[in-house]
């Protein structure tokens, strides 16, 4: 009788077990309609750098990740502070011009400084809506929106673009 009660415990959990890590994975660069009559397909949702590598997308993001020129001289005092509590949420549009232009460039910076990883990106639609509905609680009203968080609270957003450059804006945030 106890090796029954095993056996049916080992089926659930083998059974439930994948179901259960299924609905926590998040899908990445998710391409969909969008809601504008003026913009074919986006993506949607939470981002990758590969998935910006990628057609329609690359051609804007390839040529100004690779064209901008971090201005490294700026940063060297910034990379000796503790970077690994810095962290960046932005929320841009595949579709916004703005988006195009900056967001590589931010993610060139941040490479640069060795904290690529610690960007997070979601793409909305033209409404500032996601699939995911990461932007809810975030007052979204343009695109980029990027939000910079230092020990966990947020201290400054860029919107649409930086005043200067991110460079400046990271000197700034981390002095």
């Amino acid at each position: 009788m106890e090796i029954m009660k095993a056996i049916i415990m080992l089926v659930v959990i083998l059974v439930a077990f994948p179901l259960v890590m299924n609905g926590q994975e998040t899908e990445y660069n998710v391409e969909t309609e969008s809601v504008s009559t003026h913009v074919d397909k986006i993506l949607n949702g939470p981002i990758t750098k590969e998935g910006l590598k990628q057609m329609p997308y690359k051609l804007w993001f390839n040529s100004n990740y690779k064209t901008y020129r971090v201005n490294t001289e700026l940063l060297k005092d910034a990379k000796k502070k503790n970077i690994k509590n810095l962290k960046v949420l932005a929320f841009m549009g595949t579709w916004c011009h703005d988006s195009n232009r900056e967001i590589p460039r931010l993610m060139r910076v941040m490479d640069d400084m060795g904290i690529g990883d610690q960007l997070e990106l979601y793409a909305l639609d033209v409404d500032k809506t996601s699939l995911k509905g990461k932007e809810k609680g975030f007052d979204i009203k343009n695109t980029p929106t990027i939000i910079f968080y230092l020990n966990g609270e947020e201290v400054t957003r860029v919107i649409e673009e930086p005043e200067g450059s991110f460079e400046e804006e990271l000197v700034r945030i981390l002095k």
